[in-house]
């Protein structure tokens, strides 16, 4: 995408690595994190970035890093100049809590989807202070059945028949609709494909859609 236009926010997340097998490691020592940083300014050939912090299942035994720590050296970076702004990832509602009082924040990035409303306590706070919230997996995942499950709802099919749309399409609506600083990040395969996520911030969901979508049965994520 080089060279990048003026008005283009890049967003990196630090704090884990994959392993030859694609696994997840902790990577959230401060040496780590700014490496992480510097590594990813390096690979895109840029002076900034903005940054969100992963926040690691430590189930595995691996050591635990203090918040403060963490987000400290980010801090630094962002003082230094390298770090455009810092937010939290996978989160829960308490995290988020201590990361507001440790540094300001832009936004947090956790799963949450129609399918998967797990995540709503933390999107509540997040409004609650101004902040941008991206969901991961807007149109769920592998482990809630993603595009085939939304298709296969009666409620997302009824509401997508009223709006000529596809059931992704009234997914990312609804989500849009849910608060006003839902930044979405869905995947995208092909222009086509683009342009379909792109219309369905032009779908303006009634009362009665909202409604409706209420009715959709979330699925258990595995965090839950």
């Amino acid at each position: 995408m080089a060279p990048y236009p003026e008005n283009l926010a890049l967003v990196t997340k630090v704090g884990a690595r994959r392993d030859e097998r694609g696994g997840w490691l902790t990577w959230n020592r401060p040496d780590e994190l700014k490496q992480g940083v510097q590594d990813n300014l390096r690979t895109l050939g840029i002076e900034r970035i903005g940054v969100n912090l992963r926040m690691i299942d430590h189930s595995d035994g691996s050591p635990e890093v203090p918040l403060a720590e963490q987000l400290g050296a980010l801090v630094e970076l962002r003082d230094a100049g390298s770090v455009e702004f810092i937010g939290v990832s996978n989160v829960t509602r308490e995290a988020l809590q201590d990361a507001i009082e440790v540094t300001e924040l832009a936004c947090v990035q956790n799963a949450f989807s129609i399918l998967d409303r797990g995540g709503e306590d933390v999107l509540e706070l997040a409004s609650e202070h101004g902040l941008a919230f991206v969901p991961f997996f807007p149109l769920g995942s592998a482990f809630t059945g993603g595009p085939t499950k939304l298709a296969a709802d009666p409620e997302i099919a009824a509401v997508a028949t009223k709006h000529d749309a596809t059931p992704s399409q009234i997914a990312l609506a609804w989500l849009l609709h849910r608060d006003r600083r839902i930044l979405l990040i869905p995947g995208t395969t092909s222009v086509a494909h683009l342009e379909e996520n792109l219309a369905a911030g032009e779908i303006a969901l009634d009362a009665s859609d909202v409604e409706r979508l209420s009715r959709v049965e979330p699925v258990a994520s595995p965090r839950d």
